[in-house]
């Protein structure tokens, strides 16, 4: 049987709604490195491939909303951690594949990344990495299975998301009544501009670099 393009995509969507929601309480250690498909280059190549074809859909699709439920859905589950250490593991897996995954909507223009939600959940991404330090194990385990160094293409999502006026507040900054973190994070952004020159990085990092093209190779 052929699928019209609609009907892929939304069985898609409906694979990436379930593989996202595993993820969210997906807590890897250092022996499930390469040996599930959640940890390993397949799992990897499938979020890029899927970002490459769910960027495709656009404003007028049916499907537009579902995708930015989604989006919807992912900044949630970087949110929903708590600072009680009894409460269980912070949801480090679900930060690396949504942070791999935008990326490459970045990088392919999806329609949906620059939509409010969109940007929240860029947010959200730098939000979680600026409260939390990922497990190291599983920042190696992701990165190294896909030959990719976190150190290099950290700084480069916190460039693109400065360039789109997405800064985190600054801790000792408290929220005007009713202002959502993104709202206001966007007029700290247009009251102090940052030039491409200079990219204050979070933790201390002062660079930029390019984002990999999936040009480069068939899995890049």
């Amino acid at each position: 049987m052929i699928y019209e393009p609609l009907d892929g995509q939304e069985r898609l969507l409906d694979i990436l709604q379930n593989y996202f929601h595993n993820a969210t309480t997906y807590y890897p250690d250092a022996t499930d490195v390469g040996s599930t498909t959640y940890f390993s280059r397949v799992g990897i190549n499938f979020i890029r491939k899927s970002a490459i074809a769910v960027s495709e859909v656009k404003p007028i699709s049916p499907l537009f909303s579902r995708h930015i439920n989604l989006l919807q859905s992912l900044a949630s589950g970087l949110r929903d951690i708590s600072d009680d250490p009894e409460a269980g593991p912070s949801p480090d897996y679900l930060f690396f594949v949504s942070l791999a995954y935008v990326q490459w909507l970045l990088l392919h223009k999806s329609d949906t990344i620059t939509t409010e939600t969109g940007r929240d959940l860029i947010l959200a991404i730098l939000q979680y990495r600026e409260r939390v330090i990922p497990r190291k194990d599983i920042e190696d385990g992701f990165y190294n299975s896909y030959g990719w160094v976190f150190d290099d293409d950290w700084p480069d999502f916190v460039h693109r998301a400065r360039k789109l006026g997405i800064v985190v507040p600054s801790p000792d900054e408290e929220l005007p009544a009713g202002l959502s973190p993104l709202k206001y994070a966007e007029n700290q952004e247009a009251d102090h501009p940052v030039g491409d020159a200079v990219i204050s990085v979070l933790h201390d990092h002062d660079v930029s670099i390019p984002l990999r093209s999936s040009s480069q190779t068939d899995d890049g």
